[in-house]
């Protein structure tokens, strides 16, 4: 299971070719029903970058609106269903960071050629 999670993340799902490949360093992703593709970006048609934006921005959003949440009502359940929801502070600072911001500059760059 782990070896196809890890297999699936490094080849593009719509061309096949390496995800090393790619003009941009981080692959977009294609939600399905009950799957996730990761392709390039150059692959995504020009409403699978629009989804992705989208998606993007309402995740944002539901982060930014659980921080103000957080804030105005700082309790231990609320701390406790924080770090449930986003992750403690170790798990974070250890996981993967990802420059959003050129990730979105990516899909907005592939967005103009389109």
């Amino acid at each position: 299971m782990i070896v196809r999670m890890i297999q699936s993340i490094s080849v593009c799902d719509i061309c096949g070719n390496e995800m090393s490949s790619s003009h941009y360093h981080l692959p977009a992703e294609i939600k399905e029903a009950n799957k996730i593709k990761f392709v390039h970006m150059e692959c995504c048609s020009a409403d699978e970058i629009k989804k992705n934006l989208l998606s993007y921005a309402q995740n944002q959003i539901r982060f930014y609106h659980d921080i103000v949440d957080l804030v105005n009502d700082t309790n231990m359940k609320k701390i406790k269903d924080f770090e449930m929801k986003y992750g403690m502070y170790e798990e974070v600072s250890q996981g993967i960071l990802i420059d959003r911001d050129t990730y979105i500059a990516g899909l907005i760059s592939e967005l103009k050629k389109r």
